[in-house]
């Protein structure tokens, strides 16, 4: 590999989730858009993953050591870490390397050792990460971080549209199940039948010959898909979405796509306080999601408060976030 200016250190697979991936690729993307040279360092990706990542150098790590060899040879101005297992402890011996450290987190439970902290929760204060601080850090805090792509904002949809197209995604892994619950609750509803759906299952999810199964039984208007590279257009062609409470939500409010949120994995609750107290859409907890009497009245409330999480969505999430942090890079360098 040659020298790179951003080195991105990140893992992904059917656990972990594709969140990590997806933010930092974005990032890539406008970095290297602006000339910027950035490669990948992760463990060992799955089969399904590893073609998102086919524009960059990607070195594949047997074991947390090797990445030191890479560090040095490669000799980035900046690493990138978003992963929830590194700690100040690894983010010190990157910066002792020479290179600048940028931190992207939502959990504020560990301790960091970083020039800049990115967090894009809204209800995120400078108090939250003052204490796991070891040196000065300018901190990235709330949705005006939030790191779309410019394709959503471009796709940001002027006005609610009348329910007759819905979106279910809850991501590129789905590690509890939830597109098969979600099926399973929506076909014993009126919205079953009443509506065109499309699902994305996501590159990691491990139900995909069960979602096939089903849908050849219970036959609706649902195209499956295993994933997709155009979601700001999936997203703006459809009318409302449900889904989880994790990175995808940023992505809704900024096209301005009424959703029913589902938190599916413990760190996903901080999200899913923002959407209370933003009020940016309906909730449900993933037993009740299974619920069919319960998913139907929250789609009908959706349904009803439309236009409300339309503009509170797109009011919280301008999609400029990506510009707002790669200008803060440059200007650190």
């Amino acid at each position: 590999m040659m020298p790179v200016d951003y080195l991105f250190r990140l893992d992904a697979d059917s656990q972990i989730g594709t969140g990590h991936l997806m933010r930092c690729l974005a990032i890539a993307d406008a970095l290297r858009a602006q000339g910027g040279r950035c490669a990948f360092a992760c463990r060992p990706l799955p089969p399904t993953l590893r073609p998102k990542l086919q524009a960059y150098p990607l070195r594949e790590l047997d074991d947390d050591g090797a990445f030191w060899p890479l560090l040095t040879a490669l000799m980035p101005r900046w690493v990138i870490v978003d992963h929830y297992g590194l700690d100040a402890e690894f983010e010190g011996q990157v910066r002792r390397h020479g290179s600048k450290l940028l931190v992207l987190d939502d959990l504020a439970d560990r301790r960091h050792d970083a020039d800049l902290l990115l967090d894009q929760g809204p209800l995120r204060t400078a108090a939250d990460y003052q204490p796991l601080l070891t040196q000065p850090c300018r901190l990235l805090l709330g949705a005006d971080y939030a790191l779309l792509r410019a394709e959503f904002v471009a796709r940001r949809k002027p006005a609610a549209t009348p329910f007759r197209r819905g979106f279910i995604s809850f991501g590129g892994a789905d590690p509890v199940h939830a597109c098969l619950h979600t099926l399973q609750a929506l076909t014993a509803t009126a919205w079953w039948s009443r509506c065109a759906w499309t699902l994305v299952a996501g590159a990691a999810n491990p139900d995909w010959p069960a979602l096939q199964q089903w849908l050849a039984a219970h036959p609706a208007r649902v195209t499956l898909l295993r994933h997709s590279d155009e979601m700001p257009r999936l997203l703006a062609e459809h009318d409302f979405a449900i889904g989880a409470a994790g990175g995808m939500m940023w992505e809704r409010c900024c096209v301005g796509l009424p959703t029913l949120s589902v938190p599916i994995v413990a760190n996903q609750a901080f999200n899913d306080a923002v959407i209370a107290h933003y009020q940016l859409g309906e909730r449900l907890t993933l037993d009740a999601l299974q619920q069919p009497a319960q998913l139907e009245a929250a789609l009908n409330r959706l349904e009803a408060r439309a236009d409300y999480y339309h503009q509170q969505g797109q009011a919280l999430v301008d999609g400029q976030g990506l510009t707002r942090l790669t200008t803060q890079l440059r200007s650190e360098e």
